[in-house]
């Protein structure tokens, strides 16, 4: 069978994954987290930007009660899955696939159409490291089709004023990617790096921004990923999802900045 149906959350979130591809990773689950948390004051439609096979969009709808969610997905055998999902998930009108190219969301969504945007985009620059391969792969990961500054251009563009956007990226992007969103005027007020273990350096971050509205930057503790919880997490990690199937886990680890 080249293709998985995979659980996740303390929801059941299922989602379609080629048994061969990119398969969703644990950043996914720590954006929805921080995404719920930091925008829990803000209403009205999300939009997700390079949705890949939906783990984010249907974990806000389903484990944290954030709908509706646009999940907009580039890659159109991807997107054929994540519409399958939404069928697995009973999403209907809940979770909405948009077949679409990020970086031309100005003839996509009207401006200012959304009140929260998130994204886990592809986090490796074009030229570093070796491009895998398999396309799916590569465009999941590298910055084949689109890059940092084109993630935070549609943001702006999708984001009422006042509108949020949440972003995971690798902790040593950290100054570019803020720069970008001071730049746009999407204000961050919320920060917080992510560790694989307490002894171990940070190798990601989590953002949240505002839109024109300078607040101030509140540094969150730091989230500690693995450790002596269920499943080999942290106890806050645990608490986010059904512990892993021994025999196949429904994601890898955090992998080393640069890894594949």
């Amino acid at each position: 069978m080249s293709e998985t149906i995979d659980s996740i959350g303390t929801a059941g979130v299922r989602v379609v994954q080629r048994r061969s591809g990119y398969r969703f990773t644990l950043d996914a689950v720590l954006l929805a987290a921080f995404a719920a948390t930091e925008g829990r004051e803000v209403g009205g439609p999300l939009l997700e930007l390079g949705a890949g096979s939906g783990v984010v969009s249907f974990l806000l709808a389903c484990q944290f009660g954030l709908e509706p969610v646009d999940a907009l997905e580039l890659q159109p055998e991807v997107h054929a899955r994540l519409v399958r999902a939404v069928a697995l998930n009973t999403c209907e009108g809940r979770v909405r696939p948009v077949l679409g190219d990020l970086r031309e969301a100005r003839s996509l969504f009207p401006p200012g159409a959304y009140a929260h945007v998130v994204s886990n985009p592809p986090f490796r620059p074009v030229h570093a490291g070796v491009r895998s391969p398999d396309e799916e792969r590569a465009l999941s990961k590298q910055e084949v089709a689109c890059d940092a500054p084109s993630v935070v251009a549609a943001a702006r563009h999708a984001l009422s004023p006042g509108g949020r956007v949440s972003l995971v990226y690798p902790a040593a992007r950290v100054a570019e990617v803020l720069g970008l969103l001071m730049a746009a005027k999407l204000y961050p007020v919320a920060l917080r790096f992510v560790h694989a273990r307490v002894e171990a350096p940070a190798t990601r971050f989590l953002v949240h921004a505002v839109r024109d509205r300078q607040r101030g930057l509140a540094v969150r503790p730091p989230l500690i990923a693995h450790g002596e919880g269920p499943g080999g997490y942290s106890p806050e990690v645990a608490s986010l999802m059904e512990p892993p199937r021994a025999e196949r886990p429904p994601f890898t680890e955090l992998e080393p900045e640069g890894g594949d």
